[in-house]
């Protein structure tokens, strides 16, 4: 790229508005890209890397996301650019893991491998998920209250909220960190940093992607409106599923049961994530 500093100044003008209406633009990220690194602007540089690296996972480009994410291993103490390079070890080796599975059993003619999980029979009736979620969600807050991981009041404004919900007919979420960003949002991203550092389970931009029909027809609707469970692509067989409490083990057995396929778990933003919801199963 070689343009004088007034005609880069007026392309990098260009392309952060392009961006303002196309946040997803591969085209102006990938100019940005460069045009922060000749104008020595690293910090902007760093956070249109991030963006870059999520735009080229969901394209599913791995070969150049792994080549940028070395790029971020230059900005180790900023959060955002440490968690995308974790997104990409995890998603670009379970595309390693299904390319080469798929080169075996074409070679050996042998569909043992592929042979489908059977989907276990589990009850959908909203009394029995709510009572059990809501049992697992308040063993997360005494988790977020016994790590001090947001101070202890607010863990009992949480509760007092799980408590007190109504018991109706019609599925209702029940999450304590959705209540928490209801009313306190100050809070959401700390907590979401430290719970990826607690469950390993890492964070996903859910608004980057387009839920596909295969992936959501896996999961019952109620089951994933209560659970805070939204399965939003299928990459071969195997499915990849946003969750709202990344701590609860047996919600993770439990999708993989329903579902009867293997799983990858990724962390949501609760705004992102009831956003996607409704559009992957309200207005679907």
């Amino acid at each position: 790229m070689a343009l004088s500093e007034p005609k880069m100044i007026e392309a990098i003008a260009f392309f952060e508005d392009m961006l303002q209406t196309m946040p997803k633009d591969r085209t102006a990220l990938e100019f940005l890209a460069v045009a922060y690194e000749q104008t020595k602007q690293d910090e902007k540089r760093r956070d249109i890397l991030v963006r870059l690296v999520d735009v080229l996972l969901i394209e599913n480009d791995f070969k150049n996301a792994k080549a940028l994410s070395e790029h971020l291993k230059a900005f180790p103490n900023h959060m955002p650019a440490q968690l995308a390079i974790e997104r990409v070890a995890a998603l670009s080796e379970m595309d390693s893991e299904i390319t080469a599975s798929k080169a075996a059993e074409a070679q050996a003619q042998n569909a043992f491998d592929a042979l489908p999980i059977l989907p276990i029979e589990l009850p959908t009736d909203v009394h029995s998920l709510s009572h059990a979620c809501a049992s697992a969600e308040m063993d997360l807050v005494w988790y977020w209250h016994d790590h001090d991981f947001i101070p202890k009041e607010l863990c009992m404004d949480v509760m007092n909220a799980l408590t007190d919900r109504p018991v109706t007919e019609i599925p209702l979420l029940i999450s304590a960190l959705a209540i928490l960003d209801e009313g306190h949002p100050e809070y959401t991203d700390k907590l979401l940093e430290m719970m990826y550092h607690a469950s390993s389970v890492p964070p996903i931009p859910i608004e980057f992607f387009e839920p596909t029909p295969a992936a959501i027809s896996t999961l019952h609707p109620t089951f994933c409106h209560v659970k805070g469970v939204l399965p939003f692509l299928l990459m071969g067989n195997e499915l990849l599923v946003a969750v709202l409490n990344p701590l609860n083990k047996e919600l993770k057995k439990e999708v993989r049961d329903r579902s009867g396929k293997p799983c990858h778990f990724f962390m949501a933003n609760p705004k992102s994530w009831q956003v996607m919801f409704e559009k992957a199963f309200v207005t679907a």
